[in-house]
């Protein structure tokens, strides 16, 4: 898929899941650009239905997003996602809204802990992200 095809596709997954969607177009263009950046798809019948967006940084890595279309969440794609990243050497950090607890209890069951919570870290409602660490 051309890097113009996936910014679509993840548009697409992003507009499914989010009433006003964190990333432009434009944004996520300009990041499938970037070297340290990776992204991971889940397919259902030949369409995107979920993505994991990663960033590469020095000695960690960062994962930026995780989403997955609002028919097909509760059907273990997620999970799917975080294990193509299973195998990653090098401690993983996200950021999650505190009121996510169900993608708080995916992270926990993928081997990730709590470190910290940052106050107002979210817009659009403003609210707490808890700080999880793998590795």
């Amino acid at each position: 898929m051309e890097s113009s095809e996936q910014a679509l596709a993840i548009w697409s997954v992003l507009s499914d899941v989010y009433d006003k969607s964190p990333w432009s177009l434009s944004q996520i263009s300009e990041d499938l650009k970037k070297d340290s950046t990776d992204y991971f798809f889940v397919y259902n019948d030949g369409e995107v239905i979920g993505f994991l967006a990663l960033q590469q940084l020095v000695g960690e890595v960062e994962i930026t997003n995780i989403a997955v279309k609002k028919n097909y969440q509760g059907k273990g794609y997620a999970y799917q996602l975080m294990s193509m990243i299973a195998d990653i050497e090098v401690p993983v950090f996200l950021e999650v809204r505190y009121s996510n607890i169900v993608a708080q209890k995916l992270y926990e069951r993928c081997g990730f802990v709590v470190l910290r919570k940052r106050k107002n870290y979210y817009h659009d409602p403003i609210e707490d992200a808890i700080v999880m660490r793998k590795g």
